[in-house]
């Protein structure tokens, strides 16, 4: 919900802005823990050669590993797409960190993973600390466990982060595409 919740908030932010160089999509995947059925049929009705980006954000409803107005980026290494973003966050609060869980595979475990198969810079920008969060992927994870603060400063972060992106100013590198 969170990450939905950010996507909203961002999709406000930009129309109120009105001032992006590139077609902004904001889109809702379904069925991700069930295959990813709603991020590969989404995929299969674009050419990713067009897509410049893919901002893929979820469980941002607590403090990461690093504390607080931080965020992880998964698969940090496969592109400048995190680099870009920690530059266009110079003079602020809030940092931009590699995934601190290589060992789960996150990169390839979201809705990201299908674009980013492709070839698309596609990175998960989450906070949750799988290792310590004793709800995360339960039933119990309800909005009273949620850090609404943390949720406003992550959505600001990527709000800022992502402004080159938005205006044509930066374009992430491509990811390697799996074969």
């Amino acid at each position: 919900a969170s990450g939905t919740t950010a996507m909203i908030a961002l999709a406000k932010y930009y129309k109120k802005l009105n001032n992006n160089e590139r077609t902004l999509i904001f889109v809702g995947f379904t069925a991700e823990e069930s295959g990813g059925f709603g991020a590969k049929y989404f995929s299969s009705q674009l050419n990713p050669d067009d897509i410049v980006a893919m901002f893929n954000i979820e469980m941002i409803g607590k403090d990461s590993k690093f504390g607080p107005n931080t965020a992880y980026i998964t698969g940090y290494d496969k592109s400048d797409f995190g680099k870009i973003l920690q530059k266009n966050l110079a003079g602020t609060e809030f940092t931009f960190h590699p995934d601190p869980y290589p060992d789960q595979n996150l990169f390839y475990r979201s809705d990201n993973a299908t674009l980013a198969a492709l070839g698309v810079p596609a990175h998960t920008i989450s906070t949750v600390q799988i290792d310590k969060d004793k709800l995360y992927h339960t039933v119990k994870d309800e909005y009273s466990s949620l850090d609404t603060e943390n949720i406003y400063a992550t959505i600001k972060g990527i709000a800022k982060s992502a402004i080159g992106i938005v205006k044509g100013i930066d374009t992430p590198t491509r990811v390697p595409k799996l074969q």
